[in-house]
Protein backbone atom coordinates (compact mmCIF):
# COMPACT_ATOMS: atom_id res chain seq x y z
CA UNK A 1 0.00 0.00 0.00
CA UNK A 2 2.75 2.48 0.83
CA UNK A 3 4.52 1.85 -2.14
CA UNK A 4 1.28 2.14 -4.37
CA UNK A 5 1.02 6.00 -2.62
CA UNK A 6 4.57 6.73 -3.10
CA UNK A 7 4.02 5.59 -6.91
CA UNK A 8 1.03 7.95 -7.05
CA UNK A 9 2.92 11.15 -5.31
CA UNK A 10 5.49 10.48 -8.19
CA UNK A 11 3.01 10.23 -10.93
CA UNK A 12 1.23 13.41 -9.72
CA UNK A 13 5.16 15.18 -9.27
CA UNK A 14 6.04 14.19 -13.00
CA UNK A 15 2.60 15.23 -14.35
CA UNK A 16 3.42 19.11 -13.09
CA UNK A 17 7.03 19.38 -13.75
CA UNK A 18 9.30 19.77 -16.49
CA UNK A 19 12.86 19.72 -17.14
CA UNK A 20 13.15 22.58 -19.01
CA UNK A 21 11.89 25.69 -17.58
CA UNK A 22 9.26 27.42 -20.51
CA UNK A 23 10.25 30.48 -21.91
CA UNK A 24 7.56 32.89 -19.77
CA UNK A 25 7.15 31.61 -16.02
CA UNK A 26 3.30 32.06 -15.78
CA UNK A 27 1.66 34.72 -14.33
CA UNK A 28 -0.33 33.87 -10.93
CA UNK A 29 -4.03 33.32 -11.14
CA UNK A 30 -6.20 35.71 -9.64
CA UNK A 31 -8.21 34.70 -6.52
CA UNK A 32 -11.53 35.85 -8.18
CA UNK A 33 -11.79 36.62 -12.06
CA UNK A 34 -10.54 40.37 -12.45
CA UNK A 35 -10.51 43.06 -15.86
CA UNK A 36 -7.67 41.98 -18.26
CA UNK A 37 -5.05 45.09 -19.12
CA UNK A 38 -3.63 44.37 -22.09
CA UNK A 39 0.04 43.21 -21.19
CA UNK A 40 2.94 41.66 -23.43
CA UNK A 41 2.57 38.02 -23.46
CA UNK A 42 2.67 35.51 -26.57
CA UNK A 43 3.14 37.46 -29.50
CA UNK A 44 0.16 37.44 -31.32
CA UNK A 45 -1.89 37.47 -28.10
CA UNK A 46 -0.88 40.84 -26.81
CA UNK A 47 -1.93 42.22 -30.21
CA UNK A 48 -5.54 40.43 -29.68
CA UNK A 49 -5.83 41.40 -26.34
CA UNK A 50 -4.97 45.16 -27.77
CA UNK A 51 -7.67 44.69 -29.98
CA UNK A 52 -10.27 43.62 -27.92
CA UNK A 53 -9.86 46.42 -25.35
CA UNK A 54 -9.51 49.07 -27.49
CA UNK A 55 -13.08 48.08 -29.30
CA UNK A 56 -14.54 47.85 -25.69
CA UNK A 57 -13.25 51.73 -25.15
CA UNK A 58 -14.40 52.73 -21.73
CA UNK A 59 -17.73 50.50 -21.77
CA UNK A 60 -19.88 53.07 -21.48
CA UNK A 61 -23.58 52.29 -20.30
CA UNK A 62 -26.72 54.40 -18.69
CA UNK A 63 -28.06 50.46 -17.47
CA UNK A 64 -27.14 47.21 -16.48
CA UNK A 65 -28.89 45.88 -19.21
CA UNK A 66 -26.11 47.47 -21.64
CA UNK A 67 -23.16 45.27 -19.94
CA UNK A 68 -22.03 42.09 -20.77
CA UNK A 69 -19.60 39.84 -19.83
CA UNK A 70 -16.63 38.64 -22.60
CA UNK A 71 -14.82 35.40 -20.89
CA UNK A 72 -11.12 36.08 -22.97
CA UNK A 73 -8.26 33.86 -22.97
CA UNK A 74 -7.51 30.50 -22.00
CA UNK A 75 -6.16 28.59 -18.94
CA UNK A 76 -4.13 25.09 -19.62
CA UNK A 77 -6.90 23.07 -17.72
CA UNK A 78 -9.62 24.38 -19.56
CA UNK A 79 -12.03 27.61 -19.63
CA UNK A 80 -11.19 31.37 -19.67
CA UNK A 81 -8.11 33.28 -18.58
CA UNK A 82 -10.42 35.98 -17.40
CA UNK A 83 -13.28 37.91 -18.06
CA UNK A 84 -13.93 41.95 -19.19
CA UNK A 85 -17.16 43.92 -18.93
CA UNK A 86 -18.54 45.36 -22.39
CA UNK A 87 -21.23 47.43 -22.99
CA UNK A 88 -23.48 46.78 -25.79
CA UNK A 89 -25.05 50.14 -26.51
CA UNK A 90 -21.45 51.20 -28.67
CA UNK A 91 -19.50 48.00 -29.13
CA UNK A 92 -20.58 44.90 -31.53
CA UNK A 93 -20.90 41.61 -29.55
CA UNK A 94 -20.25 40.22 -33.18
CA UNK A 95 -16.68 41.71 -33.57
CA UNK A 96 -15.82 41.37 -30.50
CA UNK A 97 -16.75 37.54 -29.77
CA UNK A 98 -14.80 37.23 -32.99
CA UNK A 99 -11.80 38.66 -31.58
CA UNK A 100 -12.15 37.04 -28.11
CA UNK A 101 -12.38 33.52 -29.82
CA UNK A 102 -9.03 34.24 -31.66
CA UNK A 103 -7.55 35.20 -28.41
CA UNK A 104 -8.66 32.04 -26.82
CA UNK A 105 -7.04 29.98 -29.79
CA UNK A 106 -3.57 32.13 -29.66
CA UNK A 107 -3.61 31.48 -25.70
CA UNK A 108 -4.18 27.67 -25.93
CA UNK A 109 -1.34 27.45 -28.67
CA UNK A 110 1.00 29.29 -26.43
CA UNK A 111 -0.23 27.42 -23.30
CA UNK A 112 0.75 23.75 -25.25
CA UNK A 113 3.74 25.20 -27.00
CA UNK A 114 5.07 25.85 -23.18
CA UNK A 115 3.62 23.21 -21.44
CA UNK A 116 1.97 25.67 -18.95
CA UNK A 117 -0.26 23.66 -16.29
CA UNK A 118 -2.91 24.85 -14.02
CA UNK A 119 -4.54 24.32 -10.84
CA UNK A 120 -7.87 22.97 -13.00
CA UNK A 121 -10.43 24.88 -9.98
CA UNK A 122 -13.87 25.85 -11.60
CA UNK A 123 -14.04 29.94 -11.25
CA UNK A 124 -17.42 31.24 -11.61
CA UNK A 125 -18.02 33.72 -14.26
CA UNK A 126 -18.64 37.24 -12.70
CA UNK A 127 -22.04 39.60 -13.71
CA UNK A 128 -21.41 43.08 -14.88
CA UNK A 129 -23.23 45.80 -14.08
CA UNK A 130 -23.68 49.49 -15.08
CA UNK A 131 -21.93 51.43 -11.98
CA UNK A 132 -20.85 55.43 -12.59
CA UNK A 133 -21.49 55.47 -15.82
CA UNK A 134 -19.12 52.31 -16.99
CA UNK A 135 -19.93 48.27 -17.17
CA UNK A 136 -18.04 46.92 -14.60
CA UNK A 137 -17.74 43.24 -13.54
CA UNK A 138 -19.62 42.51 -9.80
CA UNK A 139 -19.46 39.13 -7.82
CA UNK A 140 -22.48 37.12 -9.68
CA UNK A 141 -24.10 36.06 -6.47
CA UNK A 142 -24.46 40.11 -5.22
CA UNK A 143 -25.84 40.73 -8.73
CA UNK A 144 -28.91 38.38 -8.30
Amino acid sequence: MRKLVLLSLLACAACTTRADAPAESPAPLPATPQVVQPAVSAPGASGTLGQISGLIGKAECTSDQQCQVLPVGARPCGGPASYLAWSNARTSGAELQALADRHRSEQQASNTRSGMVSDCRAIAPPAAACRAGTCQLTDAVSAQ
